[in-house]
């Protein structure tokens, strides 16, 4: 399946193991950009946010972690794993926040958006370089599962409000889990939610990935 963009031609979608689309995201990332990352599974996600929150904080940036899948002391558990003080960035630093409830902590878009608007002042108050952002896709769809076509709708509005380009020191990241993804059944409903983001990422869906030991990344999800 192919995907147009009215600007560019193809719509360009970033493919690779979750090393490679964080090196790719590291370079390519800008302050101001809402952007989409595909994930497989439970396992893939793990290891973007932690070491994206890594890679963040370790070059002065405040980061904001907002997952639906994953619990706060999950998140933490493995950003110690990878050597984070997470003590020192959430308590002393003030410069990592971790929600593990989005529905609850944001009501819409417009909340959203001005929440990051005082964050992103916040953080310059306080010499950061800008905000990392990652946003777990799947609390658009919870509790719509059971009527689908809600959960899209949800999903879709809500990706309309937050433009591709912010005028904020903020860089988004979109989480979505391939199985949520594949909620959207129609290609130019997947063409639309790509393209209203401003980079696109997939992480592959080999049964085992290379830049972890070959340790199985094929976990159910739920």
């Amino acid at each position: 399946m192919s995907f147009i963009d009215n600007e560019n031609g193809m719509l360009n979608i970033e493919e690779g193991s979750v090393l490679e689309i964080l090196d790719k995201f590291k370079k390519q990332s800008s302050f101001g950009a809402h952007n989409i990352l595909i994930y497989p599974d439970r396992y893939a996600l793990q290891e973007v946010y932690s070491r994206a929150c890594k890679m963040a904080l370790e070059n002065n940036e405040a980061v904001i972690v907002l997952l639906h899948y994953e619990t706060r002391d999950n998140v933490l558990t493995y950003l110690r794993e990878l050597g984070i003080d997470v003590y020192n960035y959430e308590k002393k630093e003030r410069s990592l926040l971790i929600i593990d409830s989005v529905k609850d902590y944001f009501g819409s878009a417009k909340d959203f958006l001005f929440y990051l608007k005082l964050m992103s002042a916040n953080a310059s108050r306080r010499n950061k370089r800008g905000i990392l952002v990652l946003l777990d896709g799947g609390f658009h769809y919870y509790p719509h599962r059971i009527s689908s076509q809600r959960g899209i709708n949800l999903l879709l509005e809500y990706e309309e409000s937050i433009p591709a380009k912010l005028d904020l020191n903020v860089k988004i990241l979109c989480l979505y889990p391939l199985q949520d993804f594949d909620i959207l059944k129609q290609a130019d409903q997947k063409e639309y939610l790509l393209k209203l983001h401003f980079r696109r990422y997939k992480i592959r869906t080999d049964p085992y990935d290379k830049d972890s030991n070959n340790k199985s990344i094929s976990k159910p999800f739920l």
